[in-house]
């Protein structure tokens, strides 16, 4: 009986992986399957193992707990491939969470655990621990599968993950502190009923606080999105009035065609000859003004347009072929976000080089009615290492910003993202599925 009794509370660590795994699930590095199966028999090993060697030695449920952790926690940054902040975070909110369950048992179960000394619950408390659990993970279940996911994937708030992690432990260590360790100091005066109420509105500050964290991140990822389109619609707007300017030269240059034949001829029978000469080379130099048309679509047309103009201020050039339609199967605002996003490092990356080597490729063009795909490669000095992920490690300033932006953009339209750096050539190929 006592051995059925260590399991029932060792059991919680069931739940604790699980509401660390689910903000997470994405960035498995092992099939999900396979984790799947490794996690019962871990649980299957830990929980009985952990039971016989309670019952035989006498060790408190606490320690084998604080044990399990660490192994835990060692699996848990092995087998997740995301930053250390974001890993500690998850880990340290599902200690919060599962931490409220024997605090709740406690105060529920308390009459009953009066004349227990074993150092282990009873059967009906670790039950009720694990019930509670059960009712926490429903209550969180969206803040778990959804609203932390989404949190951790924005680019905007990164770099507070440093220190976010910091707020589930403390609370951890707070709820720890408050749990009583005996059941006659919770049956002490209003002690119980005060203390049950205190923890229900410690919960309930819990989830309002994950849901205000998650509301000010979505209004800021708004707020971001409305810039980019703003930024898009400007650079649009520009376009709009150089296609105007050009249309309205050449009009006037058609109209005065007549007139400029006539004025040559006459100089020309005059014998002025360097007049002429002179007459035709201001000519040659204001019909030498083009409009250069990048893609038929008129938001990654501006897009190009602006980088093109950017390139040229920089002295490096860019090669572009965009074979794409009028109208795109992606969202304009995320395809022309990639777009800049590759073609900012690719400038940033050939700064460095030599002016012969300032180039530049783009290709992007319809690879099929379901699969868009976008190329772009450059130069680039010094040595670059790919992580797990194949992005870039470098401690060059600048080189690969915006590619986790990129990527995540790519996993939302489920395609794929490589990166080869041979021959110092950095190229990006990208096939997003629609």
């Amino acid at each position: 009986m006592l051995t059925v009794r260590y399991a029932l509370e060792l059991a919680i660590i069931i739940p604790a992986v699980i509401f660390g795994l689910m903000p997470v699930i994405d960035s498995l590095r092992i099939k999900l399957p396979f984790a799947f199966w490794a996690f019962g028999i871990a649980m299957a090993v830990m929980i009985p193992g952990g039971s016989f060697i309670g019952v035989k030695y006498g060790v408190r449920v606490r320690a084998l707990l604080l044990t399990f952790s660490a192994v835990i926690f060692a699996v848990y940054f092995c087998v997740i491939d995301s930053d250390a902040g974001k890993k500690l975070f998850c880990l340290f909110n599902s200690a919060m969470l599962c931490l409220l369950c024997p605090m709740y048992t406690i105060y529920i179960n308390a009459p009953y655990e009066l004349a227990n000394d074993s150092g282990v619950f009873l059967l009906s408390s670790g039950a009720m621990s694990l019930i509670i659990s059960v009712m926490i993970g429903a209550v969180f279940f969206r803040t778990l599968a959804v609203k932390i996911p989404f949190v951790l994937k924005e680019d905007s708030i990164r770099d507070i993950w440093r220190y976010m992690f910091m707020l589930p432990l403390a609370m951890s260590a707070v709820i720890y502190w408050m749990t009583p360790n005996f059941p006659a100091v919770v049956l002490t005066g209003r002690v119980r009923p005060v203390g049950f109420i205190l923890v229900m509105f410690l919960t309930a500050g819990i989830f309002i606080f994950c849901h205000i964290f998650w509301h000010i991140v979505s209004r800021i990822t708004e707020r971001a999105k409305l810039q980019q389109e703003n930024n898009l619609l400007t650079m649009e707007g520009k376009r709009y009035k150089e296609m105007c300017s050009y249309m309205e030269f050449t009009r006037a240059l058609r109209h005065d065609f007549r007139q400029h034949i006539v004025v040559m001829n006459e100089l020309l029978q005059a014998g002025k000859i360097s007049e002429l000469e002179a007459y035709i080379s201001q000519l040659a130099d204001n019909a030498g003004k083009s409009y250069k048309s990048f893609c038929a679509n008129g938001a990654v047309d501006a897009i190009a347009s602006h980088y093109d103009r950017l390139a040229d201020e920089e002295g490096v050039k860019i090669s572009w072929r965009l074979g794409l339609p009028q109208t795109l199967p992606v969202k304009e605002t995320e395809y022309c976000a990639v777009l800049a996003n590759l073609v900012e490092n690719a400038l940033r990356a050939v700064q460095s080089l030599s002016q012969d080597k300032r180039k530049i490729n783009v290709v992007s063009s319809m690879l099929s009615d379901s699969m868009l795909g976008l190329s772009v490669d450059n130069e680039y000095y010094g040595s670059i290492t790919l992580n797990k992920n194949g992005l870039p490690e470098t401690t060059r300033e600048g080189h690969g910003m915006g590619l986790i932006s990129v990527m995540n953009t790519v996993n939302h339209y489920g395609g794929t993202m490589s990166i080869s750096t041979d021959n110092n050539i950095f190229s990006v190929n990208i096939i997003l599925c629609l």
